[in-house]
Formats: C-alpha cells, sequence, structure tokens
C-alpha cells in the first residue's frame, strides 16, 4: 500500500513539473512568437501586444494603464499558457491515444487553441482586429509549433523518465 502511495505521489509531482515546465516554454516562446510577429507585420510596440491581452478584460482603458496594463496582459498570457498545458497534460495522463499519438495530438491541439481563442476573442471586450489570411495561417502554424510541440516534448520526455525509472 506504501508503494502505491509512493508512486501515486511520484506521479502527481512529474504532472505537475512537467504543467509548470511546459506552461512556462509555452508562455516564453509563444509570447516571443506573438511580440515578434505583431511589432514586424503591423505599427505596434511590445507594450501594446500586452495591453491587447489585457484589454479582453479591461477594454480601451487597457491602452492607458501603461506598464501597468502591459504587466497585467503579461500575467493573463502566463495564466492562459498554463491553463493550455494543464489541459493537455491532465488529458494525456487519462486517454491513452494522446499518449500514442502525442506528437501529432499536441499539434493539432496547439492549432485547435489558435481556433479557439479567435472563436473567443469577439466575446471579450478587447477591441477588434483585422483578421487577415497571414494572421490566421501564422497562428495556427505557430500555435501548433510553440504549443503543441513543447507539450509533446514534456508529455514524451515524462513518459521516458516514468518508464527509466521503474
Amino acid at each position: 500500500m506504501a508503494t502505491m502511495s509512493a508512486t501515486a505521489e511520484r506521479g502527481a509531482s512529474s504532472q505537475a513539473r512537467s504543467i509548470i515546465i511546459a506552461g512556462l516554454v509555452i508562455a516564453v516562446v509563444g509570447g516571443l512568437d506573438q511580440t515578434i510577429f505583431a511589432v514586424l507585420t503591423q505599427p505596434v510596440t511590445l507594450i501594446f501586444v500586452f495591453q491587447y491581452i489585457a484589454s479582453a478584460f479591461l477594454g480601451l482603458a487597457a491602452f492607458a494603464g501603461g506598464y501597468t496594463t502591459a504587466l497585467l496582459g503579461l500575467l493573463f498570457h502566463l495564466v492562459v499558457s498554463f491553463v493550455v498545458a494543464v489541459v493537455f497534460i491532465l488529458a494525456a495522463s487519462k486517454i491513452a491515444i494522446l499518449r500514442r499519438t502525442v506528437f501529432v495530438s499536441a499539434l493539432v491541439y496547439g492549432a485547435a487553441v489558435n481556433v479557439i481563442s479567435g472563436v473567443l476573442l469577439p466575446f471579450t471586450v478587447a477591441p477588434k482586429l483585422p483578421v487577415t489570411t497571414l494572421v490566421v495561417v501564422h497562428g495556427l502554424i505557430a500555435d501548433a509549433l510553440f504549443i503543441g510541440l513543447p507539450l509533446a516534448l514534456t508529455v514524451w520526455l515524462a513518459a521516458r523518465t516514468r518508464k527509466e525509472s521503474f
């Protein structure tokens, strides 16, 4: 019985570590991608990108808040990154096909996150931005790579580590 409890604890600890690592990687890599893409394709600043994220909750007032609302946008970005990681990693721990096809599943999940955010964004108070083919294609590919790939690697490495520790 004690062995079973220790194994469950180790599994939960490994899962928490995977979520933290994946969430941070998604936040950093995804944030860099979003910021670089926005700055290169539109006349915006780094501060504007994170203020725009905050505007989903604050509306136009986010753009008058300076660094404070940009930091709030960064916090929202981090929270969403961790939620995205939690959903996939917990789903992969329960659904065998996600583990067996982890790279394909995670890439599809990353692209799906982009689609879901595109569906949800109009229901926020963020100002509407023009949707172009470039924005859509970039979003699908970038989220597949910068969300899906880190998740796939995290789940795959955690599974390899568990197998080696037994």
